[in-house]
């Protein structure tokens, strides 16, 4: 491995040596205080900052949905990250999931900070954002030139029975039985 025998050799890393390290998730430094007491801060943000090296993003739009979730008004909201160009409210956009291709516009564009939200017009690559909108997106799902990830590789070991009582509509079971699925 060139980086040990680099260390071994002059008893140092270059930086650029680090961060290629570090990219490929072969080290990973650690750093320690504690932002109530803000202690250690300082050394974490500059370590970050000569240590992870800015992703690039190119021009052609891509993104990954990563959540579905609901508002409290019950809409649905589709978390993703923005990994190419950018997505512009009303914009269009196209996906498969389940085997089914589809295409939807956004609504809106919510940029969330716990509870709250803003309404963005734009949403910048790099960017995690809500949209509503879409119907079909799921989570694992690539739009533009991402592909969707692979199914989970998990096996169910337990099997569920659900007997309605009476009175309940089979069909509004099934529909929330769907949106927990999602």
């Amino acid at each position: 491995d060139e980086l040990l025998e680099s260390y071994l050799e002059s008893g140092c890393i270059s930086d650029d040596g680090l961060r290629s390290a570090v990219a490929e998730r072969r080290i990973f430094p650690c750093y320690f205080g504690s932002a109530l007491k803000l202690t250690g801060i300082e050394p974490l943000l500059s370590g970050i900052d000569r240590f992870l090296p800015a992703p690039e993003y190119g021009e052609a739009f891509g993104a990954r949905v990563f959540k579905v979730s609901r508002d409290a008004a019950g809409a649905r909201l589709t978390f993703m990250k923005i990994t190419g160009g950018g997505l512009s409210v009303k914009e269009e956009l196209s996906g498969i999931s389940g085997g089914k291709r589809w295409k939807e516009k956004a609504d809106q564009l919510r940029v969330y900070s716990g509870a709250k939200y803003r309404l963005a017009e734009y949403a910048a690559p790099g960017s995690v954002v809500a949209v509503t909108g879409l119907s079909r997106a799921l989570p694992g799902d690539g739009l533009g030139f991402e592909e969707n990830a692979s199914p989970p590789a998990l096996t169910p070991v337990l099997t569920y029975r659900l007997i309605l009582p009476d009175g309940v509509s089979v069909f509004d079971s099934y529909r929330k039985l769907s949106q927990l699925e999602e």
